[in-house]
């Protein structure tokens, strides 16, 4: 190719078409679980809400369900990714890679809010969030049926012999406040230095394309989200369910939390499946010896996510 302005600006064209292309037809996953809250300034202050509030019957004075302070900041990062070609490539026709290479640019910029989702998800272990516990925490506070403050857990671990295993997670999604935060600041976007008077063609004897945006990710509401490394089963999944159920307001009425989202990693999507899809399951038989076929309860309790960010070691 020869390098002059047009032909340069035709390949600057071709490759923004490339990049937008591939960039509005990714598919990542983190949207399903995250509420995206745009940014306009370099960090976001997300303030403590003491109970998520419920209609009640309007009875004296209105009851307020202030925003308190003590909660947490999300800071906006800036990400960069930036691609390099030799003069002499372009001049003779060598990039023949240099299309896939952009569209994996704008690949990378795509799942990056995956990335930083699922990171973000993974050390919520040692996490503070809103209430100051740790996200996934056994030392979180809900009600009792009769308004007394009680200890709440959303965090499962093996039980007397079972085995520990990779985490798994049991989310609800259908309300507008969700389990985890997106928080976009600036959209990734391509950048060219094509000209031939630029620095790095002029001097460097390169052609440079870059990508770059800003943005960050955090945890949301835990009273939606649930952890557990128990084995994956019948029986573990109905302890998460009936663990998220449990959490009530001040004055003793539920949440109605149910949750409808599994998210595994690659290593328990056999054990997802069997579990949400399957016809059938193995049951104990009367003998407390054998196992038989028994029709599974679970079928269609909610939706299966598999995540290949999610870690698959044991532990989590």
């Amino acid at each position: 190719m020869d390098i002059n302005i047009g032909n340069i600006n035709a390949l600057t064209t071709t490759i923004n078409k490339a990049f937008n292309k591939y960039i509005e037809t990714a598919a990542p996953t983190y949207g399903r679980f995250t509420m995206t809250i745009p940014s306009n300034a370099g960090e976001n202050f997300y303030p403590r809400l003491a109970e998520m509030p419920g209609l009640r019957e309007w009875v004296g004075q209105r009851v307020i369900h202030r925003l308190e302070a003590g909660g947490f900041v999300i800071r906006n990062k800036t990400f960069e990714e930036t691609l390099g070609i030799r003069r002499e490539d372009l001049e003779d026709d060598q990039f023949g890679i240099l299309t896939p290479a952009i569209e994996q640019l704008a690949a990378d910029a795509a799942e990056m809010p995956d990335k930083l989702v699922y990171d973000a998800l993974e050390t919520g272990v040692k996490t503070a969030c809103m209430d100051g516990q740790y996200y996934f925490d056994t030392d979180h506070q809900t009600y009792t049926e009769n308004g007394d403050l009680t200890g709440y857990s959303n965090l499962g671990v093996p039980q007397g012999t079972e085995a520990a295993g990779p985490a798994w997670y049991l989310f609800c999604t259908r309300r507008p406040l969700k389990p985890m935060i997106y928080q976009p600041r600036r959209p990734f976007v391509v950048t060219a230095k094509t000209q031939i008077t630029a620095g790095n063609v002029f001097s460097g004897n390169e052609f440079l394309w870059g990508v770059d945006g800003r943005c960050n990710a955090g945890l949301g509401m835990y009273q939606f989200a649930y952890r557990s490394t128990r084995p994956l089963n019948g029986d573990t999944f109905a302890d998460a369910l009936a663990a998220m159920a449990s959490q009530r307001r001040k004055d003793g009425t539920p949440y109605g939390i149910r949750p409808d989202l599994l998210v595994v990693p690659q290593n328990l999507e056999s054990a997802g499946r069997q579990l949400l899809n399957g016809d059938m399951v193995a049951i104990e038989a009367p003998d407390g010896k054998t196992w038989i076929p028994g029709s599974n309860v679970w079928k269609g309790a909610c939706d299966l996510l598999v995540a290949p960010r999610l870690s698959q070691k044991v532990g989590g």
